[in-house]
């Protein structure tokens, strides 16, 4: 078992609000820092971000290291992108863009091996501690100790959520605000589709099968209190670049008078 992600889960099946770092930048400093300040997971951005194999990695050992959960967005649900960072051992992988059930079937599928089900490639190095765990037993069961979380940020991933969710494997869904927004905004059909509801569906939905639900939310305690009230049980808020930008310019802005 993971004990980092059981008590993840412990969290949220304690209605308490699981709370996670959002990372571009390549300094594994930034993982580490957010685990002692108490944050329970970085979010290690693969999707936007660019952020290699090396760096990917060395976020994942300093967030451990400091307590908190790795969990890593990668590009999209192609197997072949995502064999090298679970062979890294992160605790969690969100999957962007989950159109429709087929994607979300290869998502999870490509989470684990052939005799479980899965289309996994064999290999793992940093995930069985570099040969220090047992490998058959990672290989026969390993994959649970992985987060597999779908992103809806479409109205076609909207449209096939039940669908989606009736893919066995998933453990939580989160909803890509933001690309969303987009998405209905182009929307050019007769339906009358509005973030607040599709979003608001979407939470009711999830909860109603008994996933895990995840939102991105401003710094705020109105925010949490916001989102805590439409089931929302993890979240994202705040990011490395962004912060670290804030920080500098009112550095400069203090003095740059003089």
């Amino acid at each position: 078992m993971n004990s980092r992600v059981d008590r993840i889960y412990e969290k949220m099946n304690e209605g308490k609000l699981v709370k996670g770092f959002f990372l571009t930048m390549e300094d594994p400093a930034v993982s580490e820092m957010a685990g002692w300040i108490g944050y329970d997971y970085v979010w290690i951005d693969a999707e936007h971000g660019a952020l290699g194999r090396q760096e990917i990695l060395r976020h994942i050992v300093a967030a451990q290291g400091s307590g908190c959960c790795a969990i890593v967005r990668v590009p999209s649900a192609e197997p072949s992108l995502l064999k090298a960072i679970l062979d890294m051992g992160p605790d969690g992988v969100i999957f962007p863009f989950i159109h429709n059930a087929g994607i979300a079937k290869t998502a999870v599928q490509a989470c684990s091996y052939p005799d479980t089900g899965g289309i996994r490639g064999q290999g793992p190095i940093r995930a069985i501690r570099y040969g220090l765990l047992d490998e058959g037993e990672y290989l026969a069961s390993g994959y649970r100790n992985v987060m597999r979380i779908m992103q809806i940020e479409s109205l076609e991933g909207y449209e096939n959520l039940d669908a989606i969710m009736d893919v066995e494997g998933i453990d939580s869904i989160f909803i890509g605000a933001a690309d969303l927004s987009r998405s209905i905004a182009g929307y050019r059909g007769d339906k009358n589709y509005t973030l607040d509801g599709v979003y608001d569906d979407i939470c009711r939905r999830v909860r109603a099968r008994g996933l895990y639900l995840g939102a991105a939310m401003g710094p705020t305690k109105e925010d949490a209190e916001r989102i805590m009230g439409k089931g929302v049980q993890w979240t994202v808020f705040g990011q490395d670049a962004r912060a670290l930008s804030g920080a500098l310019k009112a550095n400069f802005d203090a003095v740059k008078e003089f």
